[in-house]
């Protein structure tokens, strides 16, 4: 069946001269992976990670891997490749949306989602430094383990597990102390992309997002990314 969508790119994986397996999170037909040619309706810079096109896809019935014959730039992001701080946060995201989207489930708000943060990204040319603490915290609710701010005095700790603060406080990476629980509250109920957090608090907030999402995504691990965005983000 040919239809045409809308796709955000996530992966490409080189597959002999001029082929590459894609793996594709589009607007009708959700997750995709799709084998595609580099010809004159193709072009490489189409297919690189993050990248917002139009495609025209083959779906093959009962099949994994399926055919996209065309592939054109709807919006080209053009200030992210700029920025090493928006590249950083770009390829954070990117890594983040690979470990976390595993279902073809068509979601069109999800999509929706992605495109609009990476179209702030590339260009907003101030208040993004918060921008990928906001993306793994609004992330969530679309997987239905948005985090719970019950935050009071009578329960003024973190639990991880159980995604809502509560009476008893767990060591870390299960649970969070007092400070931190309440650090984490004030996040949850602020614009976290205009918030006026410290370096120090950025790093503790995405430790502790980090720490939620390897207990409620199965098969989250290592974010080879990381260590560039602490990096840079701490600059």
């Amino acid at each position: 069946m040919r239809v045409s969508d809308k796709a955000i790119v996530l992966q490409a994986i080189k597959h002999g001269d001029k082929k590459f397996i894609i793996k594709l999170y589009t607007h009708h037909n959700g997750l995709v992976t799709a084998a595609v040619a580099l010809n004159k309706n193709v072009k490489q810079a189409n297919i690189f990670p993050l990248s917002l096109i139009n495609v025209e896809l083959v779906l093959k019935q009962n099949k994994d891997v399926h055919q996209v014959t065309e592939a054109s730039s709807y919006y080209i992001l053009s200030n992210i490749q700029g920025s090493l701080s928006k590249l950083s946060i770009a390829q954070f995201i990117n890594e983040i949306l690979i470990k976390s989207i595993k279902e073809s489930a068509t979601n069109h708000h999800l999509y929706e989602f992605i495109e609009s943060c990476l179209v702030y990204l590339n260009d907003t040319e101030t208040e993004f430094i918060n921008l990928h603490l906001y993306f793994l915290a609004e992330l969530t609710k679309f997987f239905g383990v948005e985090p719970q701010n019950n935050y009071s005095q009578q329960t003024p700790y973190f639990d991880c597990r159980d995604g809502q603060f509560s009476s008893m406080g767990l060591a870390f990476p299960l649970g969070l102390n007092k400070e931190d629980s309440f650090l984490f509250s004030e996040f949850l109920k602020t614009n976290a992309l205009k918030t006026n957090i410290s370096n120090i608090q950025r790093q503790i907030i995405l430790d502790v997002l980090l720490a939620y999402y390897r207990l409620h995504f199965p098969g989250f691990n290592t974010i080879k990314s990381l260590e560039v965005l602490r990096e840079v983000s701490s600059a």
